[in-house]
C-alpha cells in the first residue's frame, strides 16, 4: 500500500476527487478533519489556541469560530507570525492522529487497496519551510486548476469575501510549486465528468 499525499490550493477540487476515490475502494485521511478534531472543546489543542490569540475566537458554545480565526490569521497576508503560532500549535497534533490513522490501515488485513490517500491543503508549504516532504508521504499527487476557477469555487463555497480568499491564495504555494513537487498531476478544470474519467484512469490495472 502506497500512501499518497493528496493537495492542492483552496479550491482545487480535493474533497471532491476524496470522495471519487471512495466510492472505488480507496480510504482517505482528511487533515482538515483531523484539524477541527484537535480543537473540539475541552481538547489541549483548543486551550492553547485560545491562550495565543485570545477568547474571542470562540463562539458563545465553546466551540471555535473558525471565521474569526479565519480573519485574524489572514487579516494581513504579509505578516506570516499569526498562521505561523497556529501551525506550530495544530501541526504535530495533526502529525501524531495522522501517523495513528495510517497504522491502523497498514494493520488492517481487510485493507487491500494499493492506495491510502492523504489528503493535505498545505503539503507543499511545509516542503518549501523544512526541505523534505513528511516521511509517511510515499507520493505527491496534486489537483491542479487555474486561479480564476480556484477563486469562483471557493467563493461559490466558503462563508469568506473575495479579498479573503485572495489572502489566502497569497499565503499558500503557488500553482507552479506545487506542480514542480507533483509525482503525478490531476487536471480539475474542466469538471467533475472529466474529473471521474481520470480517477478511473488513476485506478486502472
Amino acid at each position: 500500500m502506497q500512501v499518497i499525499g493528496l493537495t492542492g490550493g483552496i479550491g482545487s477540487g480535493k474533497s471532491t476527487f476524496c470522495n471519487l476515490m471512495q466510492q472505488h475502494g480507496i480510504a482517505f485521511i482528511d487533515s482538515d478533519q483531523i484539524a477541527r478534531q484537535v480543537v473540539e472543546p475541552g481538547s489541549p489543542g483548543l486551550k492553547s489556541v485560545v491562550e495565543t490569540f485570545s477568547n474571542e475566537i470562540l463562539n458563545a458554545d465553546g466551540t471555535l469560530n473558525r471565521p474569526r480565526l479565519r480573519e485574524i490569521i489572514f487579516a494581513e497576508p504579509k505578516d506570516p507570525q499569526p498562521r505561523e503560532k497556529l501551525e506550530a500549535i495544530l501541526h504535530p497534533l495533526i502529525r501524531e492522529e495522522t501517523l495513528r490513522q495510517i497504522d491502523s490501515y497498514r494493520q488492517n488485513p481487510e485493507y487491500t487497496q494499493p492506495y491510502l490517500l492523504v489528503a493535505i491543503p498545505l503539503l507543499v508549504e511545509g516542503i518549501l519551510k523544512t526541505g523534505r516532504k513528511p516521511d509517511y508521504i510515499d507520493q505527491i499527487w496534486v489537483l491542479d486548476c487555474s486561479q480564476k476557477t480556484q477563486i469562483q469555487r471557493a467563493c461559490s463555497r466558503d462563508q469568506s469575501s473575495l479579498s479573503q480568499i485572495k489572502n489566502i491564495l497569497g499565503n499558500q504555494a503557488s500553482r507552479q510549486q506545487r506542480l514542480q513537487h507533483a509525482d503525478k498531476v490531476i487536471d480539475n478544470e474542466k469538471g467533475l465528468e472529466e474529473l471521474e474519467r481520470q480517477v478511473e484512469l488513476l485506478l486502472r490495472p
